[in-house]
Parts: structure tokens; sequence; C-alpha cells
């Protein structure tokens, strides 16, 4: 049982990475009027996304966590 705990610790950290993201790349996407000429709100939600995905990786490689448990 606790392999099942910690595929779903791993999971709700991954949808809320993904959540973080959403909201850099909306808020990224608003136009907003005081927003200076040339700026550049998107590529920069873009790249602040991108970062979010990398830090939200798992930090070891290997198999999946519970992928011998599944006969269980």
């Amino acid at each position: 049982m606790a392999a099942l705990e910690e595929r779903v610790h791993v999971l709700e950290d991954r949808v809320t990475a993904l959540a973080d993201v959403v909201r850099v790349l909306a808020h990224g996407l608003e136009d907003l009027p005081t927003a200076e000429p040339g700026q550049r709100p998107a590529a920069k939600a873009a790249r602040r996304a991108y970062d979010l995905l990398l830090a939200a990786e798992p930090r070891t490689p290997g198999p999946q966590a519970g992928a011998d448990d599944r006969d269980a």
C-alpha cells in the first residue's frame, strides 16, 4: 500500500506543477494595458513555465515507483 501512496503523492505533485504552469502561461498571455512596448511577457512566461516543468521532474532516474507492485 505504501507504493500506491507514493504514486499518488507523485501524481499530486505533478498536477500541482502543471497548475502552476498553466497559471504562469495564462498570466503571460494577458494583454495588459500597462505593458510597455517591446516587452515580451509571453516569451518570459513560456521560459518560466519551462523552468517549472524542469523543477517538477523526478530527481533520480529509474523505474516508475511501484512498477514491480502491479501484481500485488
